[in-house]
């Protein structure tokens, strides 16, 4: 290949890369880059903390969740597969036409954040036990898992946003997760 060709080709796709991360004009970008302002959902500040946790930021709620786990902006490609048996973050409303593989099995630790009126967190039929909680400070309804459900839900009606947590086994990372959301901080932008 000639130089020419191979420094457009590298280009072409720094541009892919820059648009991906967010870089276009989307305020609803998951990003890890540069600080841009008005971004409302991403991991904010790109920071990991000591115990090796980022915080993301959604709407108006903020939340921590273990650093090497990717952040998927369902806005941004509705077809993306919300799969709850591997370790992510979904943020919106998942699409209806996903484009999940075959034979999906299990679950593990993940969480969707959402527009509360895009989740039901309510099951019906189901003997999940529903209590009201304040979490940092936000009013919420927490639908408590069973070993059948494997998740924890959550709406903070208040924010306007619903999360679903689920585990494998135990739901203490579930509950830690839940025990992180918060508002975000004034002024705080995702990265």
């Amino acid at each position: 290949m000639s130089r020419r060709i191979i420094r457009v080709a590298v280009s072409a796709a720094a541009l892919l890369v820059a648009y991906g991360c967010g870089s276009g004009a989307s305020d609803t970008s998951v990003r890890s880059g540069a600080h841009r302002a008005g971004t409302s959902i991403g991991v904010a500040d790109g920071a990991v903390d000591a115990s090796g946790l980022r915080t993301v930021v959604y709407q108006g709620v903020e939340f921590d969740v273990p650093a090497d786990w990717p952040v998927y902006d369902l806005s941004a490609d509705p077809s993306t597969c919300v799969r709850f048996d591997v370790h992510a973050v979904y943020l919106g409303q998942p699409g209806i036409d996903m484009q999940c593989p075959a034979g999906l099995v299990g679950r593990t630790e993940a969480i969707l954040v959402g527009p509360a009126a895009g989740i039901n967190v309510h099951r019906p039929g189901s003997t999940d036990r529903v209590s009201s909680a304040s979490v940092n400070g936000l009013s919420a309804e927490v639908v408590s898992g069973t070993d059948v459900t494997y998740q924890i839900d959550a709406t903070f009606a208040s924010a306007g946003v619903a999360a679903t947590i689920t585990y494998q086994e135990g739901d203490a990372p579930a509950q830690q997760i839940l025990a992180s959301f918060r508002a975000a901080t004034p002024g705080a932008v995702a990265r």
